[in-house]
């Protein structure tokens, strides 16, 4: 593990509050056939929209996940799938596991239920992995938004898609971040030192 990444790691730990908790960052590293992203899941107790989890992302450096092959859907899935804290309120949401928000979404306008489906960087969304008759636009017609889904089979949770309505107020979400978090820090740091350069 690169020093850089500890470093971040313990920065993650020291950001949780009572209801939002960042876990360990980890890097999809190009030596394991990855794209050298770091990926982390974001615990919120209370609940939090897609919108606001999108924004979120965005404001920590990163944006939601974006899966482009079923080795980064696995690998991104591994992060949450055995922490049933990650995972939804069934009370809230019926029988079935709701999982963290992802980075996919559907434009208005698109044609239902599976077509337009695009994700927040503009990658080509080309792989999938929904859940048996998913997507589907249920809730009236207003499922335009992407997360893991699980029909409540035993830990770890399955690493499918459903659809669901924005404002679904779901446990957790999935940031990934580049260039590495590191060179954030180093930007950051080095933003520091040129302002008090420049005071001097």
């Amino acid at each position: 593990m690169r020093i850089g990444t500890v470093s971040l790691l313990v920065f993650a730990l020291i950001t949780c509050t009572a209801s939002i908790c960042k876990a360990t960052m980890v890097e999809w590293s190009t030596d394991d056939g990855g794209n050298g992203h770091f990926y982390e899941v974001v615990l919120v107790s209370l609940g939090i929209d897609w919108e606001s989890a999108n924004v979120a992302a965005i404001e920590a450096g990163g944006y939601l996940a974006t899966i482009t092959s079923a080795e980064e859907n696995a690998f991104v899935h591994s992060l949450a799938a055995g922490n049933p804290d990650f995972w939804g309120d069934t009370e809230h949401y019926g029988p079935n596991i709701y999982g963290p928000w992802l980075g996919g979404f559907q434009p208005e306008g698109s044609p239902e239920p599976a077509g337009g489906w695009e994700w927040v960087t503009g990658e080509p969304f080309n792989y999938t992995n929904w859940t048996i008759h998913e997507p589907d636009n249920g809730s009236g017609g207003i499922e335009n938004r992407l997360h893991f889904w699980d029909e409540r089979t035993p830990l770890p949770y399955a690493p499918t898609w459903n659809d669901i309505y924005s404002d679904a107020e779901l446990n957790s979400y999935v940031v990934e971040y580049i260039p590495e978090p590191t060179t954030f820090l180093l930007f950051g740091l080095g933003g520091i030192l040129l302002r008090k350069r420049r005071r001097t």
